[in-house]
């Protein structure tokens, strides 16, 4: 399979992404190549177009496996691995975002706990601290009754209700 110019396009396109969502570019451009490619690639072949060294795509491929981007391919006579794109793309962004926002937050709430017990803090200071951990709350509740999975027709549904949420609440400034 030779990369086409939009194939070449989307591929670094979807590795800028993999950037914004705090992975490596490597992680991006090998699922934007098995997103783009109407059969499976092999490792050797990733490694071939996309110009990376065979460990570097064997650990990235690793990762997106454990996500559920992508998943090994049996190929009737051959013995090499073969991978598949998943093409849900909403819900393995959606379950990126999610890994990573619960992550963000068992950080912050453990560093605020440190925090927290190495400092001696005035009243005003503690109150302050406060603050932030009932909004560390109401985040963590957030977080832990988001679904563990999505698709694109459940976000497409859930639009209205978002939009009726977002006129709720005034604008800044206003």
């Amino acid at each position: 399979m030779a990369i086409n110019t939009y194939n070449k396009d989307f591929i670094r396109l979807v590795g800028e992404l993999g950037i914004n969502l705090g992975l490596n570019r490597s992680v991006g451009q090998i699922y934007g190549i098995l997103y783009m490619s109407d059969e499976p690639l092999s490792l050797d072949t990733i490694v071939e177009q996309l110009r990376m060294s065979k460990g570097s795509v064997s650990i990235n491929i690793r990762e997106l496996e454990r996500w559920g981007a992508v998943k090994k391919i049996w190929v009737s006579g051959s013995r090499k691995d073969f991978y598949s794109a998943n093409y849900d793309f909403t819900s393995i962004f959606y379950r990126r975002i999610k890994g990573r926002l619960e992550k963000i937050l068992d950080n912050f709430n453990s560093a605020v706990a440190d925090f927290e017990k190495s400092n001696s803090l005035a009243k005003s200071q503690k109150q302050r601290l406060s603050q932030i951990k009932d909004m560390q709350n109401v985040l963590k509740e957030i977080a832990v009754n988001m679904p563990d999975d999505i698709s694109t027709a459940t976000i497409t549904r859930l639009v209205p209700a978002l939009s009726l949420l977002k006129s709720v609440f005034p604008k800044k400034g206003k």
